[in-house]
């Protein structure tokens, strides 16, 4: 992939997740945090394709980033981790694989369905373990954090 190429991923992720940013009606201030999470996942994306062949692996770090981006950015801009996830997410999610694998099941083209939906079925276990992993560790630490201040009250 050339770098023509990785701009364009980039770009069409910012773009896509400006788009759902304005349908999930977000204050202007998370619409750019959105953007630059829509992006940068994308970009850690396509680093990911570069280096690992699994598509599970390729879905679960970015899964990881923009998790962990959502963390942070939430507590910089004074909002909620889950609608900063969640428009960040949108350029890994698998609509065109989903889209295809129940086209090739209502065709009833067994071998394509089978292999379109083995691929949405890994991109999905990633993102979801990636995300996962990321909010626990961040619960966790909260909770630590919440019970270490009542220990001292």
């Amino acid at each position: 992939m050339d770098l023509r190429e990785t701009l364009i991923i980039v770009l069409s992720g910012m773009i896509g997740t400006v788009g759902f940013s304005i349908l999930f009606k977000s204050d202007k201030k998370r619409i750019l945090c959105n953007a630059i999470g829509g992006a940068l996942t994308c970009l850690v994306y396509v680093v990911c394709c570069y280096f690992f062949d699994k598509i599970f692996l390729q879905n679960f770090f970015p899964a990881l980033f923009v998790t962990a981006y959502a963390e942070v950015m939430a507590r910089i801009v004074k909002a909620p981790a889950t609608p900063i996830l969640a428009c960040s997410v949108i350029p890994l999610v698998p609509g065109g694989k989903l889209y295809y694998t129940t086209y090739y099941l209502v065709i009833g083209d067994n071998v394509k369905f089978d292999t379109t939906l083995s691929e949405t079925l890994q991109i999905a276990a990633g993102l979801a373990v990636g995300i996962i992993c990321i909010s626990v560790i961040v619960h966790e630490a909260n909770r630590h954090k919440a019970k270490k201040i009542l220990e001292v009250d």
